[in-house]
């Protein structure tokens, strides 16, 4: 199972839709500094619940919502090659903000999610995603 599509839309720098394709065989990430490379990797793992906000670059979960489009809602959404897919949205009201998750269509928790990916092999404290900074020589 390896991700066929990545869909972002007002995250972080990604203030309107962007569709991601990733072909079969060795996807690579390039440009220049300051150009969301890092922006993309945080979305999958916020898709995929995989990471706290912080580990994400931002204090709140809300933080990671595009601020300069006047929209209070973020959205990802992952497409595996079996044809799962995952999407998570954030939304932001004055007082609080709702966290939603879906696994191909239908609403879940959190935890059937990590259980779901567990299950093929993708966990939270895993090497599936190796940071910048986390590999020591």
């Amino acid at each position: 199972m390896h991700i066929t599509q990545l869909e972002i839309d007002n995250f972080k720098s990604f203030g309107r839709k962007t569709k991601i394709p990733f072909l079969p065989g060795f996807t690579v990430i390039s440009g220049p500094n300051g150009s969301g490379k890092s922006n993309i990797i945080d979305s999958i793992l916020f898709v995929l619940a995989l990471s706290s906000s912080r580990h994400l670059r931002a204090e709140r979960l809300t933080d990671l919502i595009n601020l300069n489009t006047g929209r209070n809602i973020a959205e990802v959404e992952i497409t595996f090659s079996d044809g799962t897919h995952i999407r998570r949205r954030i939304k932001r009201t004055d007082n609080a903000y709702y966290n939603y998750l879906y696994l191909n269509g239908s609403p879940c928790r959190q935890g059937e999610l990590l259980d779901f990916l567990a299950g093929h092999g993708i966990v939270p404290h895993g090497y599936n995603v190796v940071m910048q900074g986390d590999i020591n020589r």
